[in-house]
């Protein structure tokens, strides 16, 4: 899934990449004159999620953002140093860096700084810390900037509306955007991508309008691979039901690995050791996308590894 997440974050970042830029600044006089590599070559390659090289009133300078699912693991404030020593000795430039994190979980110990004081020398980099949980969804629908609606399903509901209807609410906003059918149609599958961190995508395809989630690009690469399966086979009265296949493949492989990626960084967050490795593979045994999710779920309550191997154990049984 995370593949999912990197593909709709690239085409909100870019195509509305100067609304995307005021929202995560809160700084409405900012023009973007380019959206720079984000491969970045030093010890080890390096790879950020958007970097623009922007003009404000004063000054020109670079904006970088660092989109995240969960935490980190590798502590955030050393990524964004590690990232800002590169960026400023690259471009010559000011660098004003952004983390944005979309599950409700994720973020809440994240300092927003990283700093030291000591034999003669300082240094401080601060950069702003975005909980999409944090921030009114109402006012992003009623801003109505269609690159910012598919993450709307993620930020903080209206007092007293339900997670459902706030998600068909916001199905309902993107869906009326003021953009061609092109873009809407990938707005709403990019709506759908980042709606499932928190949300069952059974759930979503229903709200979604038929066929989009069909036509995302990520989603194509398994139809294709399906069409070539058949054609191989020489299956050509089964030609739709591989389309079919092909589609349900690739989101069920998706989900399944996001759910194990997600189970292991946990785990490797709350205890910090290595046997955690070895319980991969037994993961990946599992079939079932409901047990992957309940162990997730469960990971908040247990008080050691060895507990969580006996859950993992019981449910692979």
């Amino acid at each position: 899934m995370a593949q999912y997440y990197d593909n709709v974050t690239k085409y909100v970042t870019s195509e509305y990449s100067e609304p995307f830029s005021i929202f995560i600044l809160g700084y409405n006089n900012v023009t973007v004159l380019e959206n720079l590599e984000n491969k970045q070559i030093t010890l080890k390659t390096h790879e950020t999620d958007t970097t623009l090289k922007v003009q404000f009133p004063d000054e020109i300078a670079i904006i970088h953002n660092e989109i995240q699912t969960y935490d980190s693991q590798e502590p955030m404030p050393f990524r964004i140093a590690g990232y800002n020593g590169f960026l400023i000795r690259e471009h010559k430039l000011n660098v004003y860096s952004s983390v944005l994190y979309l599950h409700p979980q994720a973020g809440r110990n994240d300092p927003g700084y990283y700093e030291y004081v000591g034999y003669g020398c300082e240094y401080k980099i601060k950069y702003r810390v975005i909980r999409l949980i944090e921030i009114d969804g109402q006012s992003i629908i009623n801003a109505g900037v269609p690159g910012l609606l598919p993450l709307t399903p993620l930020m903080k509901p209206p007092v007293g509306v339900n997670s459902i209807d706030w998600l068909d609410k916001c199905v309902d906003s993107t869906f009326n955007a003021k953009v061609d059918t092109d873009n809407k149609n990938l707005l709403l599958a990019a709506l759908g991508i980042f709606g499932s961190v928190v949300y069952d995508m059974e759930i979503i395809r229903q709200l979604l309008p038929e066929g989009i989630m069909q036509d995302f690009p990520l989603i194509q690469e398994f139809i294709k691979e399906a069409r070539e399966n058949a054609m191989a086979q020489g299956l050509e009265r089964g030609m739709e039901r591989g389309l079919e296949r092909g589609m349900e493949r690739g989101l069920e492989r998706g989900q399944k690995k996001f759910a194990i990626d997600s189970i292991l960084m946990l785990l490797n967050d709350k205890f910090h050791i290595n046997k955690i490795q070895e319980i991969k593979p037994i993961l990946e045994e599992i079939d079932d996308l409901a047990q992957l999710r309940d162990l997730l779920r469960a990971i908040p309550e247990i008080q050691d590894v060895d507990e969580f191997t006996t859950l993992l154990e019981y449910k692979n049984s």
